[in-house]
């Protein structure tokens, strides 16, 4: 097992995002809104397309090409892939010198959702960790889509978060008649109604506040600024709504077993979850840093100066019962009896990588 993090893992790994849904359900439409959010709160993605062409990225946001390689003008980078070169452009996109915060891939005609998970998860730069399975369905024209693509019903069935997308082109029972659709085929998955698949990027990946805007600035807006300004007529408010952020926090150690539990099952309506855990074993005494989603849990181990040790959890995500979520995180507390339990910090050990 690996220790204490070292310089080359300073940074938090980046997350990759796989975004599926089939033709004409707004996964373009996302990762523009995406893209564009992203000059504006300082932030840099990596995209991985199979073609530029297909995508059709918002031409504003493109500023130079060459090699299958396009610079935007938010300082974002996006990569034409296919399934053989994943690994390889993965760990091009996470070099020190692009300094990515995350990475999204387009998952059509890469491979299967599933597929693609798997290629996700195989590869083992401690640099980069899987954040999760989004998918956008076209709420206007689902019944059509399953019956033609039955394979949607299997599609949903594993993704981490569904956006129900044009949502403003049917009837509210049409939507609800849809919403338990989701629930049916995905009962504990964060579903979201969305309009132009406009989500909040803090859903999917953290957002650095120290890049905020809260301060005057000077000088012309980026061009991504001005297409978010362009499209965006209602405020910035909006982009926050929708999903709960629920924030768990202890002085005293966790119990690694139940801990371990409750990442890799976590709560209905929960999309992922992150923070710092402490446990009182010895020789484990370290800060432990979780990152979960859909039950794939990636752990890490620092030192805990200059702070003191302790635990700061929170669980992201539409629906959740703030109540059962601390209830749980509750019940990880360790007790005096946990301590003969040699063997359960292999719990949580088993989700450090090598």
């Amino acid at each position: 097992m690996s220790g204490l993090s070292t310089s080359r893992t300073a940074r938090p790994p980046v997350p990759v995002i796989v975004v599926a849904g089939f033709l004409g359900s707004g996964k373009t439409t996302l990762l523009n809104h995406l893209l564009r959010t992203a000059g504006a709160t300082g932030t840099r993605l990596g995209v991985l397309v199979n073609d530029f062409g297909s995508v059709n990225i918002d031409a504003l946001l493109v500023s130079a090409q060459a090699d299958g390689a396009v610079s935007l003008s938010n300082g974002c980078m996006c990569c034409t892939v296919d399934a053989d070169g994943l690994a390889d452009a993965l760990t091009s996109l996470v070099r020190p010198s692009a300094k990515i915060d995350a990475i999204v891939i387009e998952a059509s005609g890469i491979a299967e959702p599933r597929s693609l998970i798997r290629m996700v998860t195989a590869v083992t730069d401690p640099r980069l960790r899987y954040g999760g399975l989004v998918y956008v369905v076209d709420a206007a024209h689902i019944h059509a889509l399953r019956e033609e693509h039955p394979e949607v019903d299997a599609h949903m069935a594993i993704a981490d978060l569904i956006l129900v997308n044009k949502s403003d082109l049917i009837t509210g029972a049409d939507l609800r008649t849809v919403e338990e659709i989701v629930a049916q085929l995905n009962p504990t998955v964060a579903a979201m109604v969305t309009q132009e698949a406009r989500i909040d990027p803090a859903l999917l990946f953290d957002i650095d506040e120290s890049a905020g805007t809260d301060e005057p600035r000077s000088g012309q807006l980026t061009l991504d600024e001005l297409l978010l300004e362009e499209h965006d007529h209602s405020g910035h408010d909006h982009l926050h709504a929708g999903y709960e952020a629920i924030t768990f926090r202890s002085d005293e150690p966790l119990d690694p077993r139940r801990l371990a539990r409750f990442l890799e099952r976590p709560p209905s309506g929960c999309f992922r979850i992150k923070g710092i855990v402490h446990f009182d074993r010895p020789r484990y005494r370290q800060k432990f840093v979780v990152h979960a989603v859909g039950g794939f849990v990636r752990v890490s181990r620092e030192s805990w100066a200059p702070r003191t040790p302790s635990t700061e959890l929170v669980a992201i995500g539409r629906g959740l019962d703030a109540e059962a979520v601390n209830a749980e995180l509750q019940a990880a507390i360790a007790r005096p009896e946990d301590a003969e339990d040699e063997h359960g910090i292999l719990g949580v050990l088993r989700h450090v990588p090598d």
